[in-house]
């Protein structure tokens, strides 16, 4: 038999600002601007990141570079000046200066396989709310990948005098091919519901080795903790070299647009 306690009490955070970069970006297999977001660590977990906004950013790979312009209309987002596609099977590296000091990181996309639409279940039959069930089934990839789910209800004439955030949701799966026990014995996860005639935006992403361990240590941190069989606090893996933090990730994608009927 377990037993365990609950006790509250306020957390003490440090006000010295430890001026890390964090660097945050896909490159995918699409023809768009690509995107790259820099921000500074800060002590606080619950504060809003603050953005970097005069760094320098690069992309590179077959011999061709790509230079990024910062977005002023979203501070710390920096937009490739021109469209261009991530190519599997290619180093493709990332450059950021920031101060004078350069940070590098490095990723290989590989291919993504097909994937089904997420499978839904009827909950309430009064107000037709669903939830998404079987993620073992459904977000099953023969490489190891990543499953963006963004749902939309705020469209809806039944929804339209709510507010348009609390009518959306994003669902994040994954595959990545290990076998935690941390991850077995998580806390349970909230029951998103949303109505008939929601719409949802589906993307998978293939995951390098490296992205993958990143996304792992990453859930070890977050999602997977506080459940019966806690791992040791450690450091989430990065790609970033020269002492900033965060991931490069190279991902090919495939993506579904479809109605919950």
């Amino acid at each position: 038999m377990l037993t365990s306690c609950e006790k509250a009490f306020d957390w003490t955070y440090s006000d010295e600002e430890l001026s890390i970069p964090v660097i945050e970006s896909i490159i995918t297999n699409e023809n768009i601007q690509q995107k790259v977001i820099l921000s500074w660590t800060r002590s606080n977990p619950n504060a809003l990141p603050q953005p970097i906004t005069d760094a320098l950013v690069s992309v590179s790979f077959n011999n061709n570079t790509y230079n990024f312009a910062h977005d002023t209309s979203n501070p710390g987002t920096y937009m490739s000046v021109q469209p261009f596609i991530g190519v599997i099977d290619v180093a493709i590296n990332i450059e950021v200066n920031v101060n004078g000091i350069s940070y590098t990181g490095t990723d290989m996309m590989i291919p993504v396989s097909s994937t089904q639409k997420a499978n839904f279940k009827l909950v309430n039959t009064t107000d037709s709310l669903y939830e998404i069930v079987s993620p073992g089934s459904t977000f099953y990839s023969s490489e190891q990948a990543m499953w963006v789910i963004d749902i939309d209800w705020s469209g809806l004439p039944a929804y339209m005098d709510k507010p348009a955030d609390s009518c959306r949701a994003r669902l994040f799966y994954y595959d990545l091919k290990t076998l935690d026990v941390s991850q077995v014995f998580a806390p349970d996860r909230q029951n998103i519901l949303f109505p008939k005639g929601a719409s949802v935006h589906q993307v998978k992403y293939s995951l390098s080795p490296g992205h993958a361990e990143f996304r792992r240590s990453l859930l070890l941190e977050t999602e997977w903790r506080g459940g019966l069989f806690d791992v040791t606090p450690g450091t989430v893996f990065s790609n970033i070299k020269g002492g900033a933090v965060g991931f490069f990730g190279a991902c090919s994608v495939t993506k579904f647009n479809y109605t919950v009927q």
